[in-house]
């Protein structure tokens, strides 16, 4: 099988693999259904709302919305659970199993991989996050140069992944209220119930207006941005959001000649010239 381009040109533009077609396919699962489950779940939530039973009633009202709120949210149950088994095979083929083969496998060495995965929050997305803020208030000049995934990717997948815990089980004791109480006492369902509703709200929030604003409304990618399609990002985007990353993948393919300064350092540079 022929290997992804890690840099593509069009039309003169560089643009930068970063997403997996899998990966791109687990996304468009996950959106549609958390929009969908929004759709048909916030219209219980603001049921005196003017715009609740018109809303509802485009899912088919009382008889059909329900239907269609638990079928996306088994979908994304079921995502979910893919994700997991998909985040382990990738480790383990690609981290553990050269490990095992080369130098041993060991509960420490384990942890290590996991603690250094690219999704993991770490020292330097807290130096970056300072480094941030000294750059907005104007202490410097410079702003940290991004990785792989910046401290706002970081806090973008793991704020959805605890969600979904929550969400999941939730939403599940509610689905199957005789057989939860059964189990555990009947006061549950009444928790199940304000954790559902309240965290889903939450959520919706924290995509609608965090999520969609960095990665289509900013400045940067405004009217919207693409990699989520394509899998690729354009090199002005590297430059600005993941420079360290710019970097590597520029050296790896023979082009350090090409590099381009970190985000508007080269103004900065025209601008002492041109005091000088």
């Amino acid at each position: 099988m022929e290997k992804t381009p890690s840099i593509k040109v069009k039309n003169g533009i560089k643009y930068f693999y970063r997403f997996t077609v899998n990966q791109r396919i687990q996304h468009f699962i996950l959106a549609w259904s958390v929009v969908t489950l929004v759709l048909t779940g916030m219209p219980l939530k603001f049921p005196d709302a003017s715009w609740a039973p018109y809303l509802y009633s485009l899912f088919g009202g009382i008889h059909a919305a329900p239907v269609i709120h638990k079928v996306f949210g088994a979908i994304l149950l079921a995502l979910f659970v893919y994700h997991i088994v998909y985040l382990i095979y990738i480790i383990y083929k690609y981290e553990v199993l050269p490990m095992k083969k080369k130098d041993g496998v060991s509960t420490g060495k384990v942890l290590k991989v996991l603690a250094n995965q690219p999704l993991v929050p770490n020292l330097k997305d807290a130096k970056d996050i300072w480094g941030l803020l000294k750059y907005l208030l104007y202490f410097t000049r410079k702003r940290p140069d991004g990785a792989k995934y910046t401290w706002k990717e970081k806090f973008d997948y793991w704020a959805p992944f605890w969600g979904m815990v929550i969400i999941g089980l939730s939403g599940l004791v509610m689905w199957n209220k005789e057989l939860a109480t059964t189990i555990f006492p009947g006061e549950l369902i009444n928790f199940s119930l304000i954790a559902h509703s309240d965290e889903a709200l939450l959520a919706a929030l924290f995509l609608f207006i965090w999520h969609w604003y960095n990665v289509h409304f900013s400045q940067a990618v405004f009217p919207m941005g693409t990699a989520f399609i394509t899998g690729y990002l354009p090199e002005e985007l590297m430059v600005e959001e993941h420079y360290e990353e710019y970097v590597e993948v520029m050296k790896k393919a023979g082009l350090e000649h090409e590099i381009l300064p970190p985000h508007g350092m080269h103004a900065v540079a025209s601008e002492e010239g041109g005091q000088a």
